[in-house]
């Protein structure tokens, strides 16, 4: 397609370089700063009817009746909930979070924010003990990252199949519903799911790092102070390395669109 129309969205910093990297001799893009669909994005869709629309990882806030001005268009998006995903049932969607490349480079990115993170406390990685709450892609990369510097890790899954993948590497492995035994300096949670509730609270006293997607891993009802989240690592610690995987992912995927439909 010629004179392509790409409209960016979204807050984190890897987008605006996202954007940039987009913008050649045959595509036209905005970039908007936004973290709520609102009335000026409705006009701003309306006015430029993009091709292309390229949606933040997660879904954005509706502040308006109506969304206007995406029916024609190529979406690419992290997530959708149930109110994005009834508003384009018509759209073709492509979920750069399901992209195996994407997935891992970012997940890599996101241990390397992380011990950037930890670096601010004034604490040295070496020597400390650190649980690692799932074994997913975040998870392999966080725990490789801290081992290699002479960290001591341990791994805390719910699934068998993990559980066994972990011990094939040689960390020690413990039960989730166990975690709260095992003495250790920090907690490091990348489970996607609100598995923290107050029984878990008063068992685990080392401080948590939740690098889990937003809202986290504490249930609604537990307050606690030795917490932090950190989602958005890679946009927050290196926007422009994160945004070049983020244009890698959608330009490989644009490339298998058009094959696929010669």
């Amino acid at each position: 397609m010629k004179n392509e129309k790409w409209l960016v969205i979204g807050t984190d910093a890897r987008m605006k370089v996202l954007a940039k990297q987009l913008s050649n001799g045959h595509r036209t893009v905005y970039f908007k700063n936004f973290s709520e669909w609102d009335e000026e994005l409705n006009k701003t869709v309306l006015d430029f009817h993009p091709h292309f629309v390229v949606l933040p990882i997660h879904p954005l806030p509706i502040k308006v009746p109506i969304v206007l001005g995406l029916s024609n268009a190529v979406v690419f998006s992290g997530k959708l909930n149930d109110e994005w995903r009834h508003i384009l049932k018509e759209n073709e969607v492509h979920y750069y979070l399901e992209d195996e490349g994407f997935i891992w480079h970012n997940a890599a990115l996101t241990a390397e924010g992380f011990v950037s993170h930890f670096y601010n406390t004034k604490r040295a990685i070496q020597g400390k003990k650190f649980i690692v709450t799932g074994f997913g892609r975040v998870a392999k990369m966080v725990a490789h990252i801290l081992k290699s510097i002479g960290a001591e890790v341990c791994i805390a899954v719910r699934s068998n199949v993990q559980l066994n993948e972990a011990k094939a590497f040689r960390y020690e492995t413990v039960d989730l519903l166990d975690v709260g035994e095992i003495k250790g300096d920090y907690l490091i949670n990348t489970i996607p799911a609100k598995w923290l509730d107050e029984e878990f609270n008063k068992r685990i006293t080392m401080k948590i790092f939740d690098l889990a997607s937003f809202p986290g891993c504490l249930q609604d009802q537990v307050q606690r102070n030795q917490y932090e989240l950190l989602p958005a690592l890679p946009g927050k610690f290196f926007p422009e390395d994160a945004g070049n995987v983020l244009y890698e992912s959608i330009v490989e995927q644009l490339r298998r669109r058009n094959v696929a439909t010669r």
